[in-house]
């Protein structure tokens, strides 16, 4: 999961762009977010970003359109959400969660 969304935030940055990954709680769920300061992804492709084999138009990179149908999919088989936030012109942020460890 991490090594997809970091190589998608790899992808959208310039060349002196930055990534940021972070992990902290989130209540009893441990929250993992990696930023980008790239190109953000348009609000009418949103729905299709976990679609299976769906790419965005007119990206002119590589890739079959199942990383994130499977980082999805791994997220939730171990009781976790994904979800992003991101701005065109601005970045991206994709946010998972997964439980946290029993005390």
């Amino acid at each position: 999961m991490l090594g997809n969304l970091i190589g998608n935030a790899i992808k959208a940055c310039s060349e002196n762009g930055a990534i940021t990954v972070s992990v902290q709680p989130a209540g009893p769920d441990v929250q993992f977010a990696i930023a980008d300061d790239g190109h953000g992804i348009d609000p009418k492709h949103r729905p299709h970003l976990f679609d299976r084999y769906w790419r965005a138009p007119n990206q002119g990179r590589g890739g079959a359109g199942l990383g994130l149908f499977i980082a999805k999919g791994l997220v939730e088989s171990h009781g976790g959400k994904i979800r992003i936030d991101s701005k065109p012109g601005v970045g991206s942020t994709f946010f998972f969660t997964l439980p946290g460890l029993p005390a």
